[in-house]
């Protein structure tokens, strides 16, 4: 009986310590470069020095909000998009003080 009580307290001890306590995955959102990651990328400006897409080399890019809710319960979290490729490059976040006095 002492034995499956030490078995027991070692398989606890090994679920506490190495399953419960991992860290969360990053969300998708949280993997993309801030803008100022994304501008220390090989690719991220053209000749004239404007920012680029870093995949088609196009300048117009578009601002989104991260439409999750339970990533995004603020509505503070945005990312950019390319509009000629449509690729997600960076992400960005606000302060909801700041977007409300923007709006």
């Amino acid at each position: 009986m002492t034995e499956y009580l030490i078995l027991f307290a070692i398989i606890a001890v090994i679920y506490f310590v190495l399953i419960r306590n991992r860290p969360a995955r990053k969300t998708d959102w949280e993997s993309l470069p801030l803008l100022n990651e994304y501008e220390q990328q090989e690719k991220s400006h053209n000749e004239e020095g404007q920012l680029c897409c870093c995949y088609c080399g196009a300048t117009e890019m578009v601002e989104r909000l991260l439409k999750s809710e339970k990533e995004n319960p603020d509505n503070t979290k945005y990312y950019h998009a390319c509009t000629q490729c449509k690729v997600i490059l960076w992400r960005a976040e606000q302060a909801a003080e700041n977007r409300q006095a923007k709006d």
